[in-house]
């Protein structure tokens, strides 16, 4: 726990630009009761914008269920995300901006040394799974578990 603390106070403080103009960590509090899914990403990253197009049957089959979406951004140029956030049809979601990710503590504390990347927060606000698989039933599955307790 003390671990998450730690990586949503130093992320809240690298936050440039919220599309939601709120934290993660406020994002967790208003979402405790739900899982929430957060995706690393940028709109330079082909591998990240390949697996965003698996979104659409993605959250078809997790429909009606306590999932929030959360994408955070590595990107430098905020018109190049903006732009991303719209094609890969993702702006009624959340969406943070991480500013200067090169020299962002909170990514070094994660070992998040590649995009895309995913981790899951449990209902209880607590990072359960800081390596989660991508858009896949694997994913579906680790969701399902984490919705059940």
């Amino acid at each position: 726990m003390k671990k998450l603390f730690v990586f949503l106070l130093v992320f809240t403080s690298l936050t440039a630009f919220c599309q939601t103009n709120k934290s993660l960590d406020e994002i967790v509090q208003e979402n405790k009761g739900k899982v929430i899914l957060i995706d690393f990403w940028a709109s330079w990253c082909k591998p990240c914008r390949s697996e965003m197009r698996k979104l659409p049957s993605f959250k078809e089959k997790l429909k009606g269920k306590d999932v929030v979406y959360v994408f955070i951004s590595m990107d430098t140029e905020k018109d190049k995300w903006v732009k991303a956030m719209e094609t890969e049809g993702i702006v009624n979601d959340i969406n943070l901006l991480i500013s200067q990710a090169k020299n962002a503590k909170v990514l070094e504390g994660h070992k998040i040394m590649s995009i895309p990347r995913y981790m899951v927060i449990d209902k209880n606000g607590k990072l359960v799974s800081a390596h989660a698989p991508g858009y896949s039933r694997k994913l579906i599955k680790v969701i399902n578990k984490y919705l059940a307790e």
